[in-house]
């Protein structure tokens, strides 16, 4: 019975988790975002795509960055364990949750945002540690 609770919940689940993220990535200020729930949308018409390549903004002595970062494990996870829920396709799931991943800090370039393919890096790990739980419970 537990499982189908979930299986009937998934696909409103991962809506709600998809459009989260959607929000949280094209909102232009994510500390507005974080600690005022103020969403605002800033469209940039040509983003430098140069721009997904940089390091040298990681700040990991920052709470808000390290926040933001933890944020990106913990919703890309859950979106893979919702998605592996409904579908039952660990390959497949991990999959669509990549690539929406990478679309995401592209889409972060045109909000006025900081898309970095580091962060794809922190989201595919959240989907990686959602993958290994799933495994895990799924035998179970």
């Amino acid at each position: 019975m537990k499982g189908c609770c979930i299986l009937l919940f998934a696909p409103l689940l991962i809506f709600i988790c998809t459009a989260f993220i959607l929000v949280a990535t094209c909102t232009s200020n994510a500390h507005d975002f974080l600690y005022h729930q103020i969403v605002n949308f800033t469209f940039v018409s040509a983003p430098s795509f140069s721009d997904l390549l940089i390091v040298s903004d990681i700040n990991l002595t920052s709470e808000f960055y390290l926040i933001q970062k933890m944020g990106h494990l913990a919703s890309f996870g859950l979106l893979y364990f919702f998605l592996f829920s409904w579908i039952k396709k660990p390959g497949t799931a991990f999959l669509y949750c990549g690539l929406f991943a990478c679309s995401t800090e592209v889409l972060q370039l045109y909000f006025k945002r900081n898309g970095r393919l580091f962060d794809v890096g922190i989201d595919l790990a959240g989907i990686c540690i959602a993958y290994l739980i799933s495994k895990y419970l799924y035998k179970k």
